[in-house]
């Protein structure tokens, strides 16, 4: 009778059932942390290459915005801190500069399109902004 009043026995299979579910490891984050890492050398090589083709004319400037954007979020996925996001956004806001700057520079001589002067301002303005809200969100 006592038996089924107070179920103790069902305590310890409960606990070591948990331990089996708990103690098996896994390979996820270790498979994540390459896939991150493996993202982001892809986006990196693509931005290089969008880079190289609008120095040539070969592409609008909103595909090297794109990709500078792919880099900027796969950075932000391969870690949590605040410091490592900080970076990444300044390394995005860098090389939205350089696209305004090359655009100013082309533009001034006669050539580019003039939407890309107000697209390039545009992603600079918008990478100083999530700089800015990173910045106040650390703090």
């Amino acid at each position: 009778m006592l038996l089924f009043k107070r179920p103790w026995w069902l305590l310890p299979g409960l606990i070591l059932s948990g331990l089996l579910f708990v103690a098996a490891p896994s390979a996820e984050p270790s498979k994540i942390a390459s896939l991150a890492k493996a993202r982001h050398e892809a986006a990196v090589k693509q931005y290089d290459e969008t880079w190289a083709y609008y120095q040539q004319a070969r592409i609008d400037s909103y595909q090297v915005y794109v990709w500078s954007r792919l880099v900027l979020d796969c950075r932000r996925d391969m870690t949590q801190k605040g410091a490592d996001h900080l970076k990444a956004l300044e390394e995005h806001l860098g090389r939205m500069k350089k696209l305004q700057a090359l655009i100013t520079r082309v533009r001034r001589l006669g050539f580019s399109r003039s939407y890309d002067v107000g697209s390039a301002e545009y992603y600079r303005l918008e990478a100083e902004f999530w700089l800015e809200k990173e910045r106040l969100a650390a703090n």
